[in-house]
């Protein structure tokens, strides 16, 4: 009896998490809507969702106080990824009509570029809270790419996933916030909890993130 409590707690705490990366990726969605407030619209949906995780309120108005403090802090960078993000379509579509001397070699490196910017993107989602800087916040993302290389490439397979979805089932795009809200604080929470096997082992934080 207790094994069939614990297994309906465990379906009950699944679809609650499920219902609310829907949720989160439908919020996501509609803030993004203007393009430029995809970045802060990211970085509140990714708040909204830790606090739900960790058990805190998840009222709408906390999301929409986490988005307005994201937008005063990361504005310049919500500015500049809609160019960003048109210029490496650019880049791919000329690599793509084979007119382009180099072609493949571009294409492959607009596609590397894309995925760095995708990692950025989520890795400052995880690390920012009210009151982070931009550029307190971009340090900390970068620090992350490269002590945790592994989780990293987890989110570039994250963020790789969403597209495929997204190109399946073009409604799937509304889930797709809550998707890397979900993947970004689950690459920062595996990445701490090897941080703190490797110190209680007395291995570097470096050697236990790598294994």
């Amino acid at each position: 009896m207790a094994s069939r409590t614990g297994e309906g707690g465990g379906i009950r705490a699944g679809l609650t998490l499920f219902g609310e990366v829907v949720i989160t990726g439908v919020l996501v969605a509609v803030l993004a809507a203007p393009l430029v407030t995809a970045v802060p619209a990211l970085v509140a949906g990714t708040a909204h969702l830790r606090r739900q995780l960790t058990g805190d309120s998840v009222r709408l108005a906390d999301a929409w106080a986490d988005f307005t403090a994201a937008w005063r802090t990361l504005w310049p960078l919500a500015l500049a990824f809609p160019f960003a993000v048109l210029l490496l379509l650019w880049n791919l579509s000329l690599a793509e009509t084979g007119l382009l001397p180099g072609g493949p070699a571009v294409y492959a490196l607009s596609l590397v570029h894309g995925g760095a910017l995708a990692v950025l993107l989520l890795r400052i989602a995880a690390r920012w809270h009210p009151g982070t800087h931009l550029g307190t916040a971009v340090r900390a993302a970068f620090t992350d790419i490269r002590d945790d290389l592994s989780g990293s490439l987890l989110l570039v397979l994250a963020a790789a996933m969403c597209l495929v979805f997204v190109w399946m089932l073009l409604p799937l795009a509304l889930l797709v916030g809550g998707l890397l809200a979900l993947a970004a604080l689950g690459v920062e929470h595996r990445f701490a909890a090897r941080a703190a096997a490797g110190a209680d082992t007395g291995e570097p934080e470096d050697s236990a993130a790598v294994r």
